[in-house]
């Protein structure tokens, strides 16, 4: 498996959960992925009360890569939030190729 591009980025886990699931806050572990490609998918903009961005990108790392739904993706400084489950591929032979992560990142 080669790289599947020339981004790299942090994967940032926080540091448990609480009764309901959701992640804790404080520090947690941060975990840098070379040889990734992050590409932007789609940018809406809401003006209602407010002017509200949300931005999705697609993520793809090599296969193996310990990413979650509760996990947050730092890229060029900016925090995305894992959207979904992260999606496993396989090639054209059945072995792992690349997992695709959804990210979002709404501001405003």
């Amino acid at each position: 498996m080669g790289r599947l591009g020339n981004h790299t980025a942090v994967i940032v886990r926080p540091p448990g959960q609480d009764q309901f699931g959701d992640p804790l806050p404080g520090a947690g572990v941060e975990t840098e992925v070379t040889g990734t490609s992050m590409q932007p998918a789609a940018t809406t903009e809401r003006q209602d009360d407010r002017d509200t961005v949300t931005a999705d990108w697609l993520w793809f790392v090599p296969p193996g890569t310990d990413i979650r739904p509760t996990d947050q993706v730092r890229f060029r400084g900016e925090l995305y939030e894992v959207d979904g489950a992260p999606q496993p591929w396989d090639d054209e032979k059945g072995r792992p190729d690349h997992i695709e992560v959804q990210l979002r990142r709404v501001t405003g």
